[in-house]
């Protein structure tokens, strides 16, 4: 039945009202989105730990305030750990220059200064400072001054990152408690825009979060834990703060080498060419290597997803979002998959879904 012009104004206007409240609550809502994002992860993925513990503990409140505390120092500390060495090895670094100005300025590194191409030139920029030359002196003071831009932008980012967790368990407290209803609510909304489909949709968004929060993180952990058993037995000095950058970097494909390698590098320089050689074959052998079987192992018991799209979905969504990016981009690429598979198989013609043997 067509419209009529009251009724085509009428739903306009309606339609205009709505779009205005949306915008003017994604304004409001806009600065929290990601603490918002990242405390719906932490409590999908914590969910049935959660209802065990309200249930022990016979109070929704004390569960999550347990739980959120459990996951604060997990989160928190590291930060908070993190930023006490960054502040110990800056005032360090500035004991060591003002006792060696004092003593007299060193000689370049023979290693260094024997380096191809660029060993001669740093040994004569290292001299020419320590003799007090105008252009030496003024380059040095460039590069510290990026130096200290750059720390600077080191600690802004560790502070907006400890915000940005507490905000995240602050909002996780809230989910908890009010979990049940929120769920009732999506689901509702699914539904209504996409019925059944809508809701089967909302799973697999849901289990592919889990999947990949197993899979990376718990990845990750395993990386970092090897990575400061290396570190531990072969002597490196602040091998637990060396662990977690490692585990934080193995986030990232072959991150954990951009600190196993160099600290092997550092081994052998001081004369220790045994635990260089096995703190080497350690990071590359044994830490980079078993994410190869963990990943798959781990994100393949809870997702339906081929492996290689969830793989995809983490590297372009960590390129295209940053860290969130990592959850979201699988997220959609395995909505995309199920939406894709309903249209090209219906359901009368849908093939048997092949089950994999545990």
């Amino acid at each position: 039945m067509p419209l009529t012009q009251r009724a085509l104004i009428e739903l306009i206007a309606i339609t205009a009202a709505i779009a205005v409240l949306l915008a003017l609550a994604y304004q409001v809502i806009a600065p929290f989105l990601v603490a918002l994002a990242w405390a719906g992860i932490l409590v999908l993925v914590t969910w049935k730990p959660y209802e065990r513990l309200a249930r022990l503990v016979r109070s929704r409140w004390l569960a999550a305030t347990l739980i959120v505390l459990v996951l604060g120092s997990v989160l928190v500390v590291p930060l908070v750990f993190a930023g006490i060495e960054l502040s110990s090895r800056i005032d360090a670094i500035g004991t060591w220059y003002q006792e060696k100005m004092a003593t007299g300025w060193p000689p370049v590194p023979h290693w260094i200064a024997t380096l191809p191409l660029v060993g001669p030139r740093i040994e004569h920029f290292w001299t020419g400072l320590g003799s007090g030359d105008p252009a030496a002196v003024a380059k040095a003071r460039e590069l510290g001054g990026l130096l200290i831009a750059l720390l600077l932008k080191v600690a802004a980012a560790l502070g907006q990152g400890l915000l940005l967790v507490v905000l995240s368990l602050v909002f996780a407290l809230f989910f908890y408690v009010g979990g049940e209803p929120l769920s009732r609510w999506l689901y509702a909304l699914a539904s209504r825009i996409g019925g059944a489909q809508g809701r089967e949709l909302l799973d697999v968004a849901g289990e592919t979060v889990i999947a990949v929060v197993y899979g990376i993180g718990g990845t990750a952990l395993v990386q970092g834990t090897l990575a400061f058993l290396g570190y531990w037995i072969a002597g490196v000095p602040y091998a637990l703060s060396f662990g977690l950058v490692s585990g934080v970097l193995a986030l990232v494909p072959d991150g954990q080498a951009l600190i196993g390698l160099p600290l092997a590098v550092w081994l052998y320089q001081q004369g220790q060419t045994g635990w260089a050689i096995f703190l080497a074959v350690w990071m590359l052998g044994v830490v980079g290597t078993i994410d190869n079987v963990l990943k798959p192992l781990l994100i393949g018991k809870r997702s339906s997803l081929p492996v290689v799209l969830i793989l995809i979905g983490v590297v372009g969504g960590a390129l295209a979002w940053g860290a969130l990016g990592m959850f979201l981009g699988p997220t959609l690429l395995a909505v995309c998959h199920n939406v894709l598979g309903h249209w090209a198989f219906p359901e009368k013609d849908a093939p048997t879904p092949v089950r994999h043997s545990e």
